[in-house]
């Protein structure tokens, strides 16, 4: 059972592997869509990288972006691998890859030939740098693109420098890119009865998630700081170390907030001292009123002052490792984790589709076994048993 099904009746092609676009295509079979992952006859690389946990001897990280999906192994280089993919794509209405440019053209599957099977296809595809200009026959990878996209320079600390922003952010924000995208597309050819072909690239999406430091730079015309554990806008809205573990405090927005937090910390002269009123004011004043702060709150523990903060409705919370923030209430009861049942693999547990949707279920698929639906996919395609098995013999498929 899928896990909503606003999507049902789109059908996906998936050439893609790794993280980006495995990540895309997976939210749109959370969705409901009917996503058929392509895998070379080895797999998806990420199947067999043997550096992390591994779960029935295939890497853990497979089933972080491949739930939901099935999967058939086919020979692309081979032609009667081409021609399962035809045959597909007739029936489908998208295909995604994200291969490098020029991959899609040298096997003859590129938009301009779907489009003679399919004239409603649409095609996506996820680069590093885009399918045509400077650097689009460059590799690229999560942590180039995040280096790349200005958004290293704005992580970290000035002691230790930049931070790599480790849950693949290059990847996934590209993927999710990608997705939106796709539907966008899919409503397109509502109107037009006709496909096109979409694409993004991974380093156009970590710059599209700058946001406000590109316009804070166009006004300023200064290069954005890097932030540590706060925000050069506002104050106070960062990380304070307490008696045992730190928490994180934004008493920003409305000026009720930082009233609130005065009387909390017992400083409330500080509410009324005009070198302080206002965000604008704390923040050029932060040198001054950052150690006042950081001395109030290492007289009490992390829980101590989360239960003040809480009582007076300041904006606060404590810095969770994953196994804590998987655990909060919130998580529980949206559903965002997923036990996974893999049979005679054991259970796996994954991070679950934000999206909430009336009448949809919540259940979700693990990720496939590679070429566990072949049959059954060949099948609706129109071979039979004795042209499936020829195409076997022939190792054209697995």
């Amino acid at each position: 059972m899928k896990a909503l099904s606003l999507l049902d009746g789109l059908t996906i092609v998936d050439l893609s592997m790794f993280v980006a676009g495995p990540f895309g295509s997976m939210v749109l079979a959370d969705l409901g869509a009917d996503v058929i992952k392509i895998e070379p006859l080895s797999g998806d690389p990420v199947r067999s990288n043997r550096i992390g946990p591994q779960l029935g001897g295939e890497n853990a990280q497979f089933q972080s972006y491949n739930r939901n999906k099935r999967s058939i192994a086919v020979d692309l280089k081979a032609a009667d691998g081409r021609r399962v993919v035809e045959r597909l794509v007739e029936k489908s209405d998208v295909v995604f890859d994200n291969f490098r440019p020029g991959v899609l053209e040298r096997l003859g599957l590129d938009h301009e030939r779907l489009r003679t099977l399919n004239p409603r296809i649409i095609s996506c595809s996820v680069s590093a740098f885009g399918q045509k200009g400077p650097w689009s026959d460059r590799p690229g990878y999560d942590l180039i693109v995040q280096a790349l996209g200005g958004g290293m320079s704005l992580t970290g600390h000035d002691r230790t420098g930049p931070a790599h922003i480790p849950f693949h952010l290059g990847d996934t924000a590209a993927g999710l890119y990608a997705a939106i995208a796709i539907l966008a597309a899919v409503a397109d050819r509502a109107r037009t009865g006709v496909g096109r072909r979409v694409e993004v690239s991974l380093l156009d999406a970590q710059l599209a998630l700058l946001g406000d430091e590109v316009t804070n730079h166009s006004v300023s015309g200064q290069a954005p700081l890097r932030h540590g554990a706060g925000h050069p806008n506002f104050f106070p809205y960062q990380a304070f170390a307490t008696a045992d573990a730190p928490i994180v405090v934004a008493a920003v927005g409305v000026e009720k907030f930082w009233q609130s937090l005065c009387r909390v910390i017992a400083r409330p002269e500080l509410a009324e001292d005009p070198r302080f009123v206002g965000n604008d004011s704390r923040v050029r004043r932060r040198d001054e009123l950052e150690p006042i702060l950081a001395e109030a709150f290492r007289t009490r523990t992390r829980d101590e002052w989360l239960d003040a903060l809480t009582a007076a409705d300041i904006p606060a919370a404590p810095i969770l490792a994953v196994p804590e923030a998987l655990g909060t209430p919130p998580a529980k009861h949206r559903g965002m984790v997923q036990e996974l049942d893999l049979g005679e693999r054991g259970r796996v547990r994954v991070a679950g589709n934000p999206v909430h949707a009336e009448h949809g279920s919540r259940s979700f698929r693990p990720a496939p076994r590679l070429g566990a639906d072949l049959e059954a996919v060949l099948a609706s395609l129109g071979y039979d048993s004795e042209s499936i098995a020829a195409l076997r013999r022939a190792g054209v498929i697995r």
